[in-house]
């Protein structure tokens, strides 16, 4: 009984051995929870490492973690290899860590903000009833110094409004990546509705009291029946590795994410990044030399 006993953990041994042998080396990603933007950019991206032949050697892994700034505590404890944040995040949490560094700001998300007010601008003085998604909160805190008689009501993922007798608010904000076919599909649904610009006023305050938001102008013609250019703000989520990520490593994972924008059908995600936006953070943000090297920064 002693020998086969023997027997038997020498070959469990062997075969963990073997997996192990076997097994691609690892590096982490950590995200928001499924079915944010930055899980569903590392979905994609994973998909697109484990397909390059340059990178195909080693697995990309995706670990959701809510709190963006325990995804930087992680990485700064080398835990992990990289890490999406949001940029109010990466404006606050990023300088608490010094090793840490940027790889590049990804896709813009735009502050939308649809209604029925009079007038091509959002009316701090005519609206009464707002309806703002979660991911918009900064926006109606700001709103509602503006404008404490107003009255919000929120929604989320999980608490879609039934819009089938059209907007119950004069005003609907949510935050979002340009295009987002929601807006498209209620824009040619809901008579009357329309992409509202934000005025000088309101795009100060919120920039006085969100440091992270950008001034942005939405090109005409971005969404159904938009025939000018629109005032507003938006911002960019940020990739983060340690400095001492390797730099060849660095520049293939960045050559991977900005050819995607040349790909056949490349995911929405992808096909909005520029290496341009990186340019207005280069003194906001400590940049990996890869990245200072890619997108020619002094």
């Amino acid at each position: 009984m002693k020998i086969i006993a023997t027997i038997i953990f020498l070959l469990f041994w062997i075969c963990s051995f073997s997996g192990t042998l076997w097994s691609k080396p690892q590096h982490i990603i950590l995200t928001g929870s499924q079915g944010t933007g930055s899980y569903i950019f590392a979905t994609e991206l994973s998909r697109l490492w484990a397909s390059s032949q340059k990178t195909n050697k080693s697995e990309l892994v995706i670990r959701p973690e809510i709190s963006a700034a325990n995804r930087l505590t992680q990485l700064s404890n080398n835990s992990i290899s990289l890490a999406i944040i949001d940029a109010k995040s990466a404006h606050e949490e990023l300088k608490k860590h010094s090793g840490l560094r940027v790889l590049s700001v990804l896709w813009k998300n735009w502050l939308y903000v649809l209604g029925t007010v009079p007038g091509p601008f959002l009316s701090l003085e005519s609206t009464q009833t707002l309806l703002v998604h979660d991911n918009s909160l900064y926006f109606a805190q700001v709103w509602k110094k503006l404008a404490p008689q107003s009255k919000i009501n929120w929604f989320n993922s999980s608490s879609i409004p039934d819009f089938t007798d059209g907007f119950s608010e004069e005003v609907l904000a949510v935050t979002g990546p340009v295009p987002l076919q929601e807006i498209n599909n209620w824009l040619e649904q809901f008579a009357g509705i329309r992409l509202l610009a934000l005025d000088q006023q309101l795009i100060r305050s919120l920039r006085l009291n969100y440091t992270w938001l950008i001034p942005h102008k939405l090109p005409a013609n971005s969404f159904s029946y938009q025939a000018e250019a629109l005032t507003g703000v938006a911002w960019n989520p940020v990739l983060v590795v340690r400095g001492d990520f390797p730099e060849e490593s660095a520049t293939t994972l960045l050559k991977l994410i900005f050819a995607q924008k040349d790909a056949l059908n490349p995911h929405l995600l992808f096909q909005i990044l520029l290496r341009s936006d990186n340019i207005a953070f280069r003194k906001v943000y400590p940049y990996h030399s890869a990245a200072k090297k890619m997108f020619r920064f002094k």
